[in-house]
């Protein structure tokens, strides 16, 4: 038999391979509606259907990951996006590649369809086979809550609010005296949940010794979780369990993925600008006297330094009265200068950054050494931000965020995307960054 926790990853991939099955089925099936043949008219249809079921696989990576840890609508509606997703990268690869003219686009629209519909019926019938199912209510697990605080009170809320979980609440227990817990020994309990204030954490050894006898589960809930944390979890260091209370979501094959992702993009970008950047080196050197690229000492990933390159778009001697923060638009003083800071395209040498694996395309924006030291007193967990390496662009920049703008909210939207991370976000921010890059154009 398989115990919880080793019976989770099973699940994970149970539900990963029925919803690929889905996407599979839907564009076999899509095809026999529209061509009345179970076969392709030609091999682009197959590239079409494996290519969606691996790019699903990837942006969807992150909410299987999550699922036992979202309610059910959360998980439908992340499957549905990631789907969705998934479905405007093919048509995007099928543009730039120019084969859109060999695809049919009523077999395109009929398998977004089906594929929708599958994935919805995936999601749901378990659900709704677990609602009516006759020995649910007999199958709840028996639960007794002990402590009290913050997090004892919304363990108490969900569990009273949300009637469709696994679990039903037998007792609870708000003091922690040796005979209210002893009690417990003659009470058929599934699981206890321990869940004591930081004040109150040297009461859980005597805690423990008072459950020795019993048969239940025993979970412990602090509440130093009511406090901002990053990616918390469990891990394993040389054998020893540990509670991560800041950590980056780049570790194991999100490392990997992340850095591939930057290294072949980076690459790319770099290939597909290079006649622009030859012509941005060019304009800087003839309008302005001094160097073509600014280099200058920013902060990136685990607080260390590095030198962050830009196309100079301001005189030489701009700071020889002092650094100061912000104002920088102010002072390019060359048309070709402005024109860049505008569209941020002094910002494209940072390529060169990310190659070199100093920075990543999509992150929070690096801060200069001299002021890191003051914005870290003065704004809530700014130093939260440097768990991943700095970006050229972020979900806080294609918010409006950039220059001289609100750095407590600046400082949310980076958490948000670190707390958050996937594939398809960078692949969001990427595409947003590189529309709104543009749009200045138009105005």
């Amino acid at each position: 038999m398989f115990s919880h926790q080793e019976s989770r990853p099973l699940l994970q991939l149970s539900r990963r391979a029925l919803d690929v099955g889905a996407i599979f089925i839907a564009g076999y099936l899509s095809l026999f509606l529209r061509f009345n043949s179970s076969g392709p008219p030609n091999n682009y249809y197959d590239k079409c259907i494996y290519g969606g079921c691996l790019i699903f696989m990837l942006i969807a990576s992150r909410t299987y990951a999550r699922a036992n840890h979202i309610n059910f609508l959360s998980r439908l509606w992340s499957i549905y996006k990631a789907w969705i997703a998934s479905f405007l990268l093919i048509l995007i690869i099928l543009v730039f590649t120019q084969s859109g003219l060999l695809v049919s686009r009523i077999w395109l629209a009929t398998w977004a369809i089906l594929g929708s519909s599958l994935l919805i019926l995936n999601t749901a019938i378990p659900r709704l086979l677990a609602k009516v199912s006759p020995s649910r209510a007999s199958n709840k697990k028996k639960i007794a809550i002990i402590g009290s605080g913050i997090v004892a009170e919304q363990l108490l809320s969900n569990i009273r609010l949300n009637s469709t979980s696994e679990y039903k609440l037998l007792k609870y227990i708000a003091e922690t005296d040796g005979e209210s817990i002893k009690e417990l020994e003659n009470e058929l309990i599934d699981e206890v949940w321990i869940a004591l204030q930081i004040s109150d954490a040297n009461k859980l050894p005597l805690l423990l010794h008072h459950l020795r006898h019993s048969a239940a589960n025993i979970k412990y809930a602090p509440d130093l979780f009511t406090f901002r944390l990053i990616n918390h979890g469990l891990s394993e260091t040389l054998g020893v369990n540990m509670i991560n209370l800041n950590a980056s979501p780049f570790l194991g094959e999100n490392r990997a993925l992340k850095n591939t992702e930057d290294f072949l993009l980076s690459l790319l970008i770099l290939t597909l600008i290079s006649p622009l950047m030859l012509l941005l080196a060019a304009g800087v050197k003839l309008t302005s006297p001094g160097p073509i690229f600014y280099s200058q000492e920013r902060v990136g990933l685990n607080g260390r330094p590095f030198k962050m390159l830009k196309f100079r778009s301001m005189p030489v001697d701009i700071e020889k009265n002092g650094i100061q923060w912000g104002g920088s638009d102010d002072k390019a003083t060359h048309p070709i200068a402005k024109l860049m800071r505008r569209l941020n395209l002094d910002e494209l040498p940072q390529f060169i950054n990310v190659l070199k694996g100093e920075m990543s395309i999509v992150g929070p924006r690096p801060e200069r050494i001299e002021f890191i030291n003051e914005f870290r007193e003065q704004i809530p967990n700014y130093m939260k931000k440097h768990l991943v390496k700095a970006g050229i662009t972020g979900w806080a920049q294609i918010h409006g965020l950039r220059g001289d703008t609100d750095l407590v909210k600046r400082i949310e939207y980076d958490l948000f995307y670190i707390e958050n991370w996937s594939l398809k976000l960078d692949l969001k921010i990427i595409l947003l960054t590189i529309i709104q890059t543009f749009t200045p154009l138009r105005k």
